[in-house]
């Protein structure tokens, strides 16, 4: 099982020189599992992704905020007839879905209707795509705590489990269903987007905070944390500093990141 990191800077990309260590692009993370590709959210980052023919290809959002979805149409593999890709949110059922996304990528917002001109993609309601995953590898979900709704998700095979849970605010409230949903992971991705000391200034974002990482690796029983989702204008050298606060077991995540498991 291995995971790989093509974008996780939150809200909109962050390309300068001061942006270089950590990564510009927006979310996009990849999972290797047996034969399966599964790509969580499409942000910048997915343009620097390549689909592999010899795995089937799942593309899961976590929900359709523009910083998860607009690096849709910018890989060229998609164009390609013979990637036949899945796309599935646990968020809504696939009409609704895929009517979202059709929306944001024509008419007036984007030049070509890409759900329109691309029959190798197949939208899926997601019990269907637990079918099709099955038995190999289980993923789970639940609702994140984010303006317009988000979801969160566990990736599960028999040699290891990644959860993926950026986009929500936590609220102490949520610790016990949190923490039983990420259980036993090998590797909890995290939305770290501000400090404790911004988030007073920032009710209602939809967003969670490094400190709050860091409570929550110490009473939960995973392996390791990546603080994800970073804010677009927090600077290498900011990251810098604060990481020397971080415990063992903890990192930020960054653009091009390996991790196996």
């Amino acid at each position: 099982m291995e995971l790989n990191i093509y974008g996780c800077r939150g809200s909109i990309p962050s390309s300068s020189p001061n942006t270089v260590r950590y990564g510009g692009n927006t979310s996009c993370y990849e999972i290797l599992v047996h034969n399966k590709q599964i790509i969580l959210d499409t942000g910048s980052g997915f343009r620097n992704l390549r689909l592999q023919p010899d795995r089937a290809k799942i593309i899961l959002y976590s929900h359709w905020h523009h910083d998860h979805i607009q690096g849709l149409p910018f890989n060229g593999d998609l164009f390609m007839k013979e990637n036949s890709v899945t796309i599935c949110s646990a968020l809504a059922t696939k009409r609704p879905f895929r009517n979202t996304l059709q929306t944001y990528f024509s008419g007036g917002y984007f030049p070509v209707d890409i759900v329109k001109h691309l029959p190798n993609l197949t939208f899926v309601n997601f019990n269907e795509l637990q079918k099709q995953l099955s038995p190999e590898v289980e993923v789970e979900w639940l609702e994140l705590n984010h303006p317009g709704g988000a979801a969160g998700y566990s990736i599960k095979s028999f040699n290891g489990k990644i959860s993926y849970l950026c986009d929500n605010e936590y609220e102490p409230s949520q610790f016990d269903e949190l923490s039983q949903f990420a259980k036993d992971s090998d590797i909890v991705i995290w939305d770290g987007m501000f400090t404790d000391a911004e988030l007073p200034s920032k009710k209602g974002w939809g967003h969670s905070s490094i400190e709050q990482a860091i409570e929550f690796y110490n009473k939960c029983n995973i392996k390791k944390l990546l603080i994800a989702h970073h804010d677009p204008g927090r600077l290498d050298s900011e990251l810098d500093e604060l990481s020397s606060t971080l415990p063992d077991g903890i990192e930020f995540a960054y653009d091009g990141m390996k991790v196996s498991v």
